[in-house]
């Protein structure tokens, strides 16, 4: 007699009765949903087996009831809502030529976006939560800011609470705010907004890829807001007298404010601009005093005159980063301790002028001395020079003069046992060089590509090698603003 056993639950099972379970091997057909998708339009467009029509503007649009409950979240309540009735819906609050776009990509995976309807699109996806055209609108309207429509994207992008796309817009404005601000849009921005950006104390402008300085930066906001001005037509002293505070005027010259005027006479005799001026020529007296004892109290008793023009704006985040690595600095000829020392540590300096001397080393043209001169940007402060050895037995000079916003932000380096050629590459489209001989591997640096950036400055040393100075151990840093 066979052998019974007795399950917990009771239950007589007869072991000899079980079968081994068998394996059960899942194959994917990953053409199949594409194929679902594909039929599902061709029926679409054919008319075949739809059952449910969705009104939009009045405009009927007839579709799948389960392509548009995998649409988004929207649909399957709104559908519900038909379930037993007439077999129609109605969507409100989008055009048909949007929900035409939408329902498209319901059925194709596919978005026909252009630079006219991105943003109802964009609006209509926002509404019927689908959320991969809204993601893909907003990437479209990032790819796509210039000159002429950034303040429409900023204004879009704050009215729709949209971050990403705001922060791309506001940094593009700043970095092109002369040329935007020349345009008819740059008026569609609201007053106070504007007004706010340009007061900011940490306000950072740009020309050529490169960060502008309080006088250069003050001068641009000053006609940044004339444009304004003329261009909105506007006559409220109220908003003229928030505007024109915001710009710093004391840190420009008399000169250079009625050399702007005079590009806007239609300001010259306006009395919100002159009383300006009366009030910057006080500011700019108490400014004088300041390492005064009464410096305080004179700033307290100037209610009139804007608070923020006794203060300096703050320059950007500054990183100073130094290059991949020092070149002709193996020891074969000079023995390499460490990095070289650099000359510069105030970010407000810039290369002006660099001078370089070539000598030759047996048959080969090599660098042998150089020289820097850094340049305050902001006037205050006399020029920097850092010089490594001499200009005797020397085979070519040659000398480098950078206009006042240009910058470089490329360097090619020819190096071996010695530094043999130079070649810098500016934000102005510039090439200096090369200088120097064939010899050694050509190596590149370039400005780190993330923020605004450019070579800050060259340390190197100088040995005697056959009778004469030769440049080694050059390394680059290179600044960085955020």
């Amino acid at each position: 007699m066979a052998e019974e056993q007795i399950s917990v639950d009771g239950d007589v099972n007869d072991t000899e009765d079980l079968e081994p379970e068998k394996e059960v091997k899942a194959i994917y057909d990953d053409k199949r949903p594409q194929k679902l998708l594909q039929t599902a339009w061709q029926n679409l467009q054919s008319g075949l087996y739809t059952d449910v029509i969705v009104i939009v503007n009045e405009r009927k649009f007839p579709a799948h009831r389960l392509v548009l409950s995998s649409l988004s979240d929207y649909f399957p309540p709104l559908l519900k809502i038909d379930e037993k009735g007439s077999g129609e819906v109605i969507i409100q609050n989008v055009s048909s030529e949007d929900f035409d776009i939408l329902l498209k990509y319901a059925y194709t995976g596919l978005v026909d976006i252009t630079p006219d309807n991105v943003q109802s699109v964009l609006i209509a996806a926002d509404y019927l939560s689908i959320e991969f055209v809204k993601r893909e609108c907003t990437t479209y309207m990032k790819s796509h800011i210039d000159i002429d429509n950034v303040c429409d994207a900023l204004i879009f992008a704050k009215s729709f609470v949209i971050n990403d796309l705001e922060q791309k817009a506001f940094k593009f404005l700043l970095e092109n705010l002369d040329s935007v601000s020349r345009t008819v849009g740059f008026a569609k921005l609201d007053s106070h907004y504007l007004a706010k950006i340009l007061d900011d104390d940490n306000l950072v402008l740009f020309q050529n890829q490169a960060i502008m300085r309080s006088k250069d930066r003050e001068k641009l906001v000053l006609e940044a807001v004339l444009r304004y001005l003329l261009i909105k037509n506007e006559e409220d002293p109220n908003l003229i007298q928030i505007l024109i505070s915001s710009v710093r005027l004391p840190e420009i010259t008399e000169e250079e404010v009625n050399n702007c005027l005079e590009s806007y006479k239609q300001f010259r005799n306006n009395s919100i601009v002159k009383r300006s001026l009366v009030l910057r020529k006080k500011a700019l007296y108490i400014i004088s005093q300041k390492e005064e004892p009464e410096f305080a109290s004179l700033v307290a008793s100037a209610s009139e005159v804007p608070s923020s023009w006794f203060r300096k704006r703050k320059l950007a985040f500054v990183t100073i980063t130094p290059g991949l690595r020092s070149y002709a600095s193996g020891g074969e000829v000079g023995r390499v301790n460490d990095h070289p020392d650099f000359k510069l540590t105030d970010a407000n300096f810039k290369i002006q002028k660099i001078e370089i001397w070539t000598r030759l080393w047996d048959t080969a043209e090599i660098i042998g001395g150089m020289k820097i001169v850094y340049q305050s940007m902001d006037g205050h402060c006399s020029d920097i020079e850092y010089s490594k050895g001499v200009s005797h037995h020397v085979e070519n000079t040659h000398i480098v003069e950078l206009e006042p916003n240009e910058f470089i932000i490329k360097v090619n380096i020819g190096s071996g046992w010695l530094i043999d050629s130079l070649c810098f590459h500016t934000t102005l489209g510039k090439v200096y060089g090369p200088f120097g001989g064939a010899g050694g591997g050509i190596h590149e640096e370039i400005a780190p590509r993330d923020s605004p950036s450019y070579l800050f400055d060259m340390g190197y040393q100088s040995v005697i090698t056959q009778g004469s100075p030769a440049i080694y151990n050059l390394c680059l840093r290179w600044i960085a603003f955020s």
